[in-house]
């Protein structure tokens, strides 16, 4: 993958799986069902992949509503989602509690009860209710991940409420035939939209934090 030269390896390394995931979450597995203007929830935005795409989202035009554990509050305030909605959190997990706080009247009260054109949740199990109920009318549920367990299998006729369509995309297949689109378009997110800011400038500082046993991200590790 080509490196431009105002763009650091240390930065260039540490984008590479969770900057193509984000990629190709805010660009092509919503289908093109959201619009910029409209209305994207974002599950997790104090997390690694999350930060990123919460950012590549706002790039683009799209209204996010993120959610974010309170005590990795200022991570995800840094990443200027429109709205975000911050929940206790969860001992011992790698995601929060989303009982703590009623996300979908939340998110009805946000968007004048329409609900959001996309959803992109990396939390699984905990959140697939939730997320389905957020939808707007044709709405797209793009679920990648299973922070809090895997989606269990349902019958599509439970989308038949809104005319929901759901995605269980992965990054291998967005990136099979050619990385070109990804090498052409994350590099400018990194430098115009500064989303290089969550990316630790070295290993020795990922190291340091980890060691004094601070919140990290993926990306420090």
């Amino acid at each position: 993958l080509p490196v431009p030269d105002n763009v650091g390896m240390d930065v260039a390394v540490a984008c590479v799986v969770q900057g193509m995931t984000a990629h190709y979450l805010t660009t092509s597995a919503h289908a093109d069902l959201v619009k910029p203007g409209e209305w994207m929830l974002i599950h997790g935005v104090s997390g690694g992949t999350c930060q990123w795409a919460a950012q590549m989202a706002r790039l683009k035009g799209y209204k996010v509503i993120g959610t974010a554990a309170k005590g990795k509050a200022d991570v995800a305030k840094a990443t200027k989602c429109d709205e975000l909605i911050l929940l206790d959190e969860t001992p011992g997990t790698a995601y929060e509690d989303y009982t703590s706080v009623d996300i979908v009247k939340k998110v009805m009260e946000v968007t004048n009860g329409e609900g959001v054109k996309a959803v992109i949740d990396g939390i699984g199990l905990s959140t697939v209710d939730i997320s389905l109920n957020c939808l707007a009318r044709r709405g797209i549920f793009v679920t990648f991940g299973n922070a809090s367990g895997a989606v269990p299998a349902f019958p599509p006729i439970r989308l038949i409420k809104k005319s929901a369509f759901l995605p269980r995309p992965k990054l291998l297949d967005y990136v099979a035939k050619s990385t070109s689109r990804w090498a052409r378009e994350l590099p400018p997110t990194l430098i115009i939209g500064g989303t290089h800011d969550f990316v630790s400038k070295s290993c020795t500082e990922g190291w340091r934090r980890l060691f004094k046993h601070s919140k990290t991200t993926e990306a420090d590790v």
